[in-house]
């Protein structure tokens, strides 16, 4: 019985299955037809609307009256779609920055943002990156004006790390070639006056560096 009842089950799913390989190739060799059939009046020069006799327009593969047609109905679904929210690609998803939604944007440019947020993410990264170079030029002019307070640098070497670190008139920093020009020396005797006051420098960096670290885990 069970056998039996099987083998009728297995041939119904077999039935079905065999209906819609039929339906799945009828509907295949209708789109090849099809296919075909454009090919065809595309070839012919006629238009590609289908029961239309007219000849295409110059350029185009329809006549001038299905080009307005398709026209007219393009801006009517752009025009739905804009009141509604949606993407006027894909109609699917809601609008990002424009009239595209977030994926269909990545069809037309190679970042999905705007180029106007592009520039304003770069703007801000480089004003972040100014403003952490401020900070730390600030730190270390506040470490040198402390060696030249305590008399730990001077002479040449004072006024090189001075120029070095922006604190004369001009208030910046400069290159060892922008030193060396004042100075009327080279950038290897620029980087020689400066370098016997760097490891003073790094103890005082590492010295509060610790007091932050310490003030922190008390907090």
């Amino acid at each position: 019985m069970f056998g039996q009842k099987g083998s009728k089950n297995d041939g119904g799913r077999t039935l079905r299955g065999r209906t819609r390989d039929k339906e799945s190739y009828c509907q295949s060799d209708a789109a090849k037809r099809s296919q075909r059939a454009y090919a065809k009046r595309i070839a012919a020069g006629t238009c590609a609307q289908f029961g239309c006799r007219l000849r295409a327009a110059q350029g185009r593969t329809k006549c001038r009256k299905h080009l307005r047609q398709a026209a007219e109905s393009h801006r009517g679904r752009y025009q739905k779609r804009i009141e509604a929210g949606l993407c006027v690609y894909c109609g699917v998803r809601p609008q990002f920055w424009g009239v595209r939604c977030i994926i269909c944007r990545q069809r037309f440019v190679k970042s999905p943002l705007p180029t106007a947020a592009r520039k304003a993410l770069t703007l801000q990264r480089k004003a972040e990156r100014q403003r952490e170079a401020h900070a730390s030029n600030a730190i270390v002019q506040a470490a040198i004006s402390e060696l030249l307070t305590k008399r730990i640098i001077t002479g040449k070497q004072a006024r090189v790390w001075k120029l070095y670190v922006g604190l004369d008139s001009r208030g910046r920093n400069r290159s060892y070639s922008e030193v060396g020009r004042i100075m009327k020396i080279s950038k290897e005797r620029v980087r020689q006056l400066l370098n016997p006051a760097r490891p003073a420098l790094t103890q005082m960096f590492l010295a509060s560096a610790s007091e932050a670290r310490e003030l922190s885990n008390q907090g």
